[in-house]
This record gives structure tokens, C-alpha cells and sequence, in this order.
């Protein structure tokens, strides 16, 4: 993890993958304790944020990584 020039953001190392049998696509960040997070397509659910889970796809399917199929416009 670095910090902005500055010091008023920071930049993260990521790993996102797509669980096929849950639906959800994983977040973690490398060097940050306990940071592991998923999000879903679905907004009823918790973590449900289908914004987020279409950008997340499409680098996920960008990347030539499993993603989820179809997505919503303008992700």
C-alpha cells in the first residue's frame, strides 16, 4: 500500500476473482489485515451493489479471468 504525493489517498493492491458457485465476486488487499470482502448483482442482499459487482466483472472479463456473464449498461 502507498499513500498519494499528498498524503490524502491511497493506493491498494487488489485480488478480485468470481466465485461461480456463490455468485460473488471476492475483493482482498494485499498487505492490509483482515480486508477481504464480496459483492453480489443482487441490491437485496447485504452485500448486494450491482453497480460495483458489473465494473468488477468487466475487469474481471477485460483481463481474460472467470467472470459472470451479462451485465447491466454503462458498468
Amino acid at each position: 500500500m502507498r499513500k498519494s504525493k499528498p498524503g490524502r489517498s491511497i493506493y491498494l493492491e487488489m485480488g478480485v476473482w468470481y466465485d461461480e458457485a456463490t455468485g460473488s465476486i471476492h475483493m482482498t488487499a494485499k498487505g492490509v489485515h483482515g480486508f477481504h470482502t464480496t459483492e453480489r448483482r443482487d441490491p437485496e442482499l447485504k452485500r448486494g451493489h450491482p453497480n460495483l459487482f458489473d465494473k468488477l466483472a468487466k475487469c474481471l472479463r477485460d483481463s481474460g479471468a472467470p467472470a459472470p456473464q451479462g451485465s447491466v449498461p454503462n458498468a
